[in-house]
């Protein structure tokens, strides 16, 4: 797909990459642990945060391996994992609890509409972290199809509608990237599939740290949108901590 990227999307992805630190900074990028401190909206309220599922007070990601590790998930000392596609819950001892090969399959049909169970949620925070914490690098492996342009945060954006490949675990095959003018991830639109058709997001990065040479976002605010035009409704809003790896 590399050689989709020509004329205009190709120089707007260029500068994004030198922006969020570079080849070199993503070649050896290993690891990034996050400590979410809040989860709130309408999507976590609706699923059953804090009922059906916890909050992970850790969680390891391997953009590189697509995986990610929740501890003390859903209780103290076992572990959720998440690894390009598939869920486990597994306990203290490494014995598997749980597990869905493949979990998308999950939330098919009528089977959307219910609350999630901490494997449901895995999967979706899981594949979530994974592929936004791999950005905008791996968007080489898609194909660009129109250069966008809006107005958000009170910052002029220009982005690119991005065709994803299909074996990608993400929110939707297509979805589109906006960067600021120095190249920095402002706002992803995309629908949430496995919730349902209806949910347009536009999801809205701030408050950025540099760890390892990479700038993190350490705020996550998605709203509802109409096309490219956002609303005041949110659905999520995360905020999240750096922590050693």
């Amino acid at each position: 797909m590399a050689n989709d990227w020509t004329g205009e999307a190709r120089a707007l992805l260029d500068r994004a990459i030198g922006r969020h630190g570079g080849w070199p900074a993503w070649e050896a990028l290993d690891c990034l642990t996050v400590a979410p401190r809040q989860l709130s909206g309408m999507l976590p309220s609706l699923k059953g945060v804090g009922r059906t599922f916890p909050i992970p007070p850790r969680v390891d990601i391997f953009p590189h391996q697509y995986r990610c590790v929740f501890h003390d998930y859903p209780t103290a000392g076992q572990r959720g994992i998440f690894a390009a596609g598939a869920v486990e819950l597994v306990d203290a001892a490494g014995a598997v609890i749980e597990s869905h090969p493949e979990a998308r399959a999950r939330f098919r049909g009528l089977r959307k509409w219910r609350r999630w169970s901490p494997a449901d949620a895995l999967y979706f925070f899981g594949y979530a972290l994974s592929h936004y914490h791999g950005l905008p690098f791996t968007l080489l492996q898609g194909r660009p199809l129109a250069i966008r342009r809006v107005r958000c945060d009170g910052r002029k954006l220009t982005g690119v509608e991005v065709e994803l490949p299909a074996d990608l675990h993400t929110h939707s095959r297509r979805q589109t990237f906006y960067f600021d003018d120095e190249g920095l991830l402002r706002r992803h639109d995309y629908v949430a599939d496995i919730v349902g058709w209806w949910a347009c997001g536009a999801h809205l990065w701030r408050d950025f740290e540099t760890a390892r040479g990479i700038p993190i976002p350490r705020e996550r605010h998605v709203v509802a949108r109409v096309r490219r035009a956002t609303t005041p409704f949110v659905a999520l809003h995360a905020e999240l901590d750096l922590a050693p790896s």
